[in-house]
Formats: structure tokens, C-alpha cells, sequence
């Protein structure tokens, strides 16, 4: 387990409109959860120190995840996300300086099928080899969950619009980093999609 001296806070970036979907695929059952509650339920059992859930204001997520809100977790609502993704983190952002953190791990709440043991490899990762980043890749594409350390904040800051941290990596190729490679695409799957939704229905056992 962690130390005091090795805090990481994850931002559950939870507040986007669906628009691609036409309803709420946070809410949408996928086995005996929501799409939206999987990834939470991973990162509550994982070494993350603290989890800030950002929110649309509006979203009746939240009250559908009542059993997972625990001291664990700080819910914020992002009043503004319809200005794009760096909105919702820098939300999330301000909830992690509250309380201190050497770093952020960023993660999708659309990402289903993420590991408990992917989450705490970055940690490990990030504390042992004295890195800025670890990133997570499939076929040399960088992909959430992503850990970035607090000298990055600064940076984190000024992305604008949909801008997310593979804009910040791609325009500061110099900041020391590390990419952790995996095999399995499943990994990676994010729902946006009525089609995409339904093909995971479909192969639910081939994911879980």
C-alpha cells in the first residue's frame, strides 16, 4: 500500500452530454451495473488515495451510484462542462489540490472494463521510477487511465475546449514520462455509441 508521501488522487470524468448515444449511457445496465458504475467500482477498490467524481450539473448519475458514494469520494459538479473535456478536469484538478496529492490519475467513466491491477501498475510505475507521467497504451495509442504528477498541473491548466493530457504530451515531448503497453484491446473500450453499447451486450462474458 501507499504512504502519505506517495498520494494519488483519481478524476472520474463523468460529466460529458452524451451527445453521440442521444440519452444517458451512464445510466444504460450492462450486466448487473451501469456503464457508468463499473470503472468506479475499480477505482474504489484500487490504491487511489481519494477519488473526485466530476459531474454535469444536471446528470441524475449520481444518485443512481448513492451505495458507491463513500469517504472515499468527493462528487463535484462541473457547471460548465458543456465547454468541453478541459473543463470537466480542471473540476477535478481543484478537488485533487485540496488535498495535496503528488499526482492525478485520469480516468473515463464511459471506460468500462478497466482493471484494478492496470490502476495500481501506474501507480507503482509512477512512485518507483521517478517519472512526470505513466501512460497506458494499446498499439502505441495513448489511452486513460493516465497518472500525472503535480509539476504537470500548471500545464494541465491550460488546455482549453476538448483538449485533454495526450494534447499536453504531444506539445511537450521533452517532460519525462513512461508508457505502459498492453495487449488487450478490451481494455480500452469506451461507449459512445448505440452500436458500440449493443456489441457489448453482446460479448459482455468475453469483457467481464
Amino acid at each position: 500500500m501507499m504512504n502519505k508521501q506517495n498520494k494519488i488522487v483519481g478524476i472520474y470524468l463523468a460529466a460529458g452530454k452524451s451527445t453521440r448515444m442521444g440519452k444517458n449511457k451512464l445510466l444504460l445496465p450492462l450486466g448487473r451495473k451501469t456503464v457508468g458504475a463499473y470503472a468506479l467500482h475499480t477505482a474504489l477498490d484500487s490504491n487511489l488515495h481519494h477519488i473526485a467524481v466530476v459531474a454535469r450539473d444536471d446528470d441524475p448519475s449520481i444518485k443512481h451510484w448513492k451505495s458507491l458514494l463513500t469517504e472515499k469520494i468527493t462528487v463535484v459538479y462541473c457547471t460548465d462542462s458543456v465547454k468541453g473535456l478541459s473543463r470537466s478536469l480542471n473540476y477535478g484538478i481543484k478537488v485533487a489540490n485540496s488535498l495535496k496529492p503528488d499526482g492525478v490519475m485520469i480516468l473515463l467513466a464511459d471506460q468500462p472494463f478497466i482493471h484494478k491491477k492496470m490502476i495500481n501498475q501506474l501507480i507503482a510505475a509512477f512512485i518507483e521510477d521517478g517519472v512526470l507521467y505513466v501512460a497506458s497504451s494499446f498499439k502505441d495509442i495513448i489511452s486513460p487511465p493516465l497518472l500525472i504528477g503535480k509539476q504537470l498541473f500548471p500545464l494541465l491548466s491550460q488546455l482549453k475546449h476538448d483538449e485533454g493530457v495526450k494534447k499536453l504530451l504531444k506539445d511537450h515531448p521533452s517532460i519525462k514520462g513512461k508508457v505502459i503497453h498492453h495487449k488487450s484491446e478490451e481494455l480500452f473500450i469506451d461507449i459512445d455509441t448505440i452500436e458500440e453499447y449493443e456489441n457489448v451486450l453482446n460479448n459482455l462474458e468475453r469483457y467481464l
